[in-house]
């Protein structure tokens, strides 16, 4: 399978797509000089399926090769806002809470960290926007809670605030959000 423009890769992805080949095509994109912004763009497709198939590869990349998604990371900050695909979302916040942990790549917190203020704001305003809208899924939900209490050391003002988001949400949550509300809580009380 050799990949060599935005349109082949189109029609890869319009096909099913399984972890295995996931991670394939994130290899090839990665190796081969595939415009990775070209699979960003491909994150924002009208058919939801193409773009949360784009949206897994480009997670596999940011995991697998992340000097080449720090190429788009920019680019990736300023369109989070737009992204309204539940199922990219999902990919969207996996992919933030690996770049702002405290043990993510060191080339990629490096990246993070070199980013403009006024982007790593709408990345906290952006996720709270997720975490409040009803429709969002669970394990959006969460992955955005995480985010959250990573960015606490840069934004001391999100803690209270995530504090009473959790609690919201463990009141009625499901078994997914008592776990890790209850784990992101036990962090945020830890000294």
């Amino acid at each position: 399978m050799k990949i060599m423009n935005k349109q082949q890769l189109l029609e890869e992805i319009s096909k099913t797509l399984n972890k295995i080949k996931a991670n394939d095509l994130a290899q090839i994109a990665a190796e081969n000089d595939f415009s990775i912004q070209d699979l960003l763009m491909l994150c924002y497709h009208p058919d939801k399926q193409i773009a949360f198939r784009a949206s897994w590869i480009l997670e596999f990349i940011e995991q697998g090769h992340p000097d080449k998604f720090i190429s788009v990371l920019q680019y990736f900050l300023i369109k989070l806002p737009q992204q309204k695909n539940d199922s990219c979302q999902r990919h969207f916040s996996k992919i933030l809470m690996h770049l702002t942990m405290p043990k993510a790549k060191n080339i990629s917190k490096v990246a993070f960290e070199a980013v403009p203020d006024t982007l790593k704001e709408q990345v906290v305003e952006t996720m709270f926007a997720w975490l409040i809208e009803p429709s969002t899924p669970v394990a959006v939900k969460v992955n955005c809670m995480e985010v959250l209490f990573y960015m606490i050391p840069l934004y001391p003002w999100i803690k209270d605030e995530l504090v009473d988001q959790i609690i919201f949400y463990m009141k009625d949550g499901s078994a997914a959000m008592q776990s890790r509300g209850k784990k992101i809580l036990n962090k945020i009380q830890s000294p």
